[in-house]
């Protein structure tokens, strides 16, 4: 399990580096809901962009949320962005788990530096074994912008 640990934040920190080359801004702040953490997002173009997350769960498990996804955003002329995604998220407790997340959200843009985001995101259980047991996290942030 720590080979995977240390195999998701190696490819986390290519995509960034990757990512920062052609980055146009970088939003950083936090996520309250399921889990509740700080949560980045390194824009790459004007419509797509990779967030990350740490966050902790609040529920009686108390474990730590590692997330990271590419994310696809469909802007109105004035109005809120809806983006979609694909990523990957990392639990860490007695057992590491890997599961595929898939974020839906809403994200608007309140001031010049200021955006303001609401996300559900289903996972999928991947590591130690798939299932078919679906998992919904959620919640709303807000990002100041670099």
């Amino acid at each position: 399990m720590r080979n995977l640990l240390i195999l998701f934040l190696f490819v986390a920190f290519l995509l960034s580096m990757n990512h920062n080359a052609n980055a146009q801004s970088t939003e950083l702040g936090v996520i309250i809901g399921e889990p509740t953490g700080v949560s980045a997002k390194f824009w790459a173009s004007g419509r797509t962009a990779i967030d990350f997350g740490v966050a902790w769960s609040l529920g009686e498990s108390g474990n730590m949320h590692i997330h990271s996804d590419h994310l696809w955003h469909f802007w109105n002329q004035s109005g809120p962005a809806f983006y979609t995604g694909l990523g990957g998220r990392l639990i860490m407790n007695n057992e590491t788990q890997l599961a595929a997340r898939i974020p839906i959200g809403l994200q608007f843009n309140v001031a010049k530096r200021l955006s303001l985001f609401f996300e559900l995101v289903p996972t999928l259980p991947i590591v130690p074994e798939t299932s078919s047991d679906f998992d919904i996290n959620g919640g709303a942030g807000l990002r100041i912008r670099f």
